[in-house]
């Protein structure tokens, strides 16, 4: 595995990415295009958890799939998250696209996954970036390359369903209502997604990722969604390998499996092969 920091531009605006590119395998007789992941960390908008950066990363990239942890645009004084952080995900799936043949990458099974406020950017642009009308109006068309799926854990969805908690907060966030409410922008031409959370998040309401699952369930979007029956929000991968030190909340047997029921999910989808 080779890991690459980049400096990538959307707007004119430098953002940075770190990339885990897969090796090829040597006694392989032929060469492999792999799928790749790009992942947005949460951090309530202000930071990006390192919990939800390079151990989902490596998860993924044992699992077969390049993987790239974007760290997208944060509320930064008067700047706000949206559109930067929309363009910067277009323009990490353009890069990656220009990387296809150098890191034997297959565009077509490109995975966006996006964890809390990371999971506000991946489903918001998982209903802009598939309307040609609205790839226009937040200026996503100068972009090339398209995703196949998205993978949500403990999502914000509707920036009026808990979290923030203000409405200055949102206005933090961004000024523009069109993008407050990702389950808005559900549309039959939105890609499949996998949705994990806990009934007992207490910092973003179940209702968020239940409200976006069920957008897509009205437009016949392939959906897989696991509700837990309990659990802390921010787990990442619930188990020892992001646990806090000392902190046994981070721990969660039952939530500890979203990894392998992801897996098997891009399996069903033909993104990734193999049993898991």
């Amino acid at each position: 595995m080779q890991i690459e920091q980049q400096t990538l531009n959307a707007a004119q605006q430098p953002f940075q990415v770190t990339a885990y590119w897969l090796d090829q395998i040597s006694d392989f007789e032929t060469a492999v295009d792999y799928p790749l992941m790009i992942i947005c960390p949460g951090g309530g908008f202000t930071y990006h958890s390192g919990r939800e950066e390079a151990p989902i990363a490596a998860r993924m990239v044992a699992a077969g799939m390049h993987a790239i942890v974007l760290n997208y645009q944060l509320i930064a004084g008067h700047q706000t998250v949206y559109p930067a952080a929309l363009q910067q995900l277009a323009a990490t799936i353009d890069w990656v696209t220009q990387q296809a043949t150098q890191h034997h990458i297959d565009t077509q099974r490109i995975v966006l996954a996006g964890f809390s406020a990371g999971g506000h950017v991946v489903a918001t642009f998982n209903g802009v970036a598939t309307q040609p009308e609205l790839r226009a109006q937040y200026q996503l068309d100068q972009y090339a390359g398209h995703h196949a799926a998205v993978i949500l854990g403990y999502p914000v969805i509707d920036l009026q369903a808990g979290f923030p908690t203000t409405a200055a907060e949102r206005e933090q966030i961004t000024t523009d209502r069109q993008l407050w409410a990702a389950q808005q922008l559900v549309t039959a031409a939105s890609k499949p997604a996998f949705v994990w959370q806990t009934v007992t998040d207490e910092l973003v309401p179940p209702q968020n990722s239940l409200a976006y699952v069920q957008a897509l369930l009205a437009h016949q979007v392939p959906t897989a969604y696991h509700l837990f029956s309990s659990g802390i929000h921010g787990l990442a991968l619930a188990n020892h390998v992001t646990q806090k030190p000392g902190k046994t909340k981070y721990l969660n047997a039952q939530a500890a499996r979203w990894p392998e029921l992801a897996l098997a999910w891009l399996q069903e989808r033909d993104i990734l092969a193999g049993t898991f």
